[in-house]
């Protein structure tokens, strides 16, 4: 305690009502070298949602921020009839994210399910997956169906991506 202006311990209680510990710094560059290597990959999306149940919706919509509105009132409607709302998932526009991998996605999201609307596995550096039958790759539940504007078009494709979704 050499370094302290105050040696009394007495004094030191009536100062601070909580306990006080001196921790000696044996080296801070390993701390920092930990700080620099997860600072060289700071993710950021936009994204609708809440992701509280960790479900990854992704669709694929040029020129959109997120998605058309007609577009989320389907996701929803397909939610609401999953018991599940949309503070639930997190919806992400990958247009507006051309470069990103599966592995940025299932870090930054925390990941358990994906769907993926209209969009290729192989863009997210995954294998030619079946659509509309459910695959996992490292302990993430896959579904890669058509395009939302596809199901506008189709109700045979609706029904299709239903049978798998509802026990997704």
């Amino acid at each position: 305690m050499s370094d302290w202006l105050i040696r009394d311990p007495k004094a030191l209680s009536l100062l601070f009502d909580e306990e006080l510990y001196r921790v000696q710094s044996k080296s801070s560059s390993a701390v920092q070298t930990e700080v620099v290597e997860g600072a060289a990959e700071t993710l950021q999306f936009d994204y609708v949602g809440e992701n509280n149940r960790f479900f990854l919706i992704l669709v694929n919509e040029p020129g959109q921020t997120h998605l058309q509105e007609e577009n989320l009132e389907i996701l929803i409607k397909i939610l609401a009839a999953k018991g599940m709302e949309l503070k639930d998932v997190a919806i992400l526009n990958l247009n507006r994210f051309p470069k990103t991998d599966f592995g940025q996605l299932k870090r930054f999201f925390s990941c358990s399910k994906l769907c993926l609307f209209g969009i290729s596995p192989q863009q997210l550096g995954l294998p030619e997956l079946p659509s509309n039958e459910v695959s996992i790759q490292d302990d993430v539940k896959i579904l890669a169906s058509f395009s939302l504007i596809e199901f506008q078009q189709s109700q045979h494709k609706k029904l299709a991506f239903w049978s798998v979704m509802k026990n997704f």
